[in-house]
């Protein structure tokens, strides 16, 4: 519960705008416990969201596991890369995860998957 009151604090910090849904905004946060999703629009809208919500998160104490962090970009794109960079940090491409139990993926994922 703790954490979860602190990780909320982050996320007002940060100055993302919760309400509204992605259709009209460019950033969207899904969070539950210790998963946070941040859905966004274009690169840099994803740059902006992550580097302050590490900023506000910092402040707190908290910090984000390079490691367990992830990206999947829904569109296939040429200048898609193996790794999305942000500032001293790596995070590799993922096709597909799992959120709540329900599995997220690329359209191209799921083309493989139907043949």
């Amino acid at each position: 519960m703790l954490f979860n009151l602190a990780l909320e604090k982050g996320v007002r910090n940060a100055g993302i705008q919760m309400s509204g849904t992605i259709f009209y905004k460019s950033v969207q946060l899904l969070a539950y416990a210790d998963d946070t999703d941040i859905i966004v629009r274009s690169q840099t809208a994803l740059k902006e969201a992550f580097l302050s919500l590490e900023r506000a998160a910092g402040e707190m104490g908290l910090r984000i596991n390079e490691k367990k962090t992830k990206y999947l970009a829904t569109k296939e794109s040429k200048s898609q890369k193996r790794y999305f960079p942000i500032k001293n940090s790596n995070f590799e491409a993922i096709e597909s995860f799992k959120y709540l139990g329900s599995l997220i993926m690329t359209i191209l994922q799921k083309l493989r998957n139907e043949f």
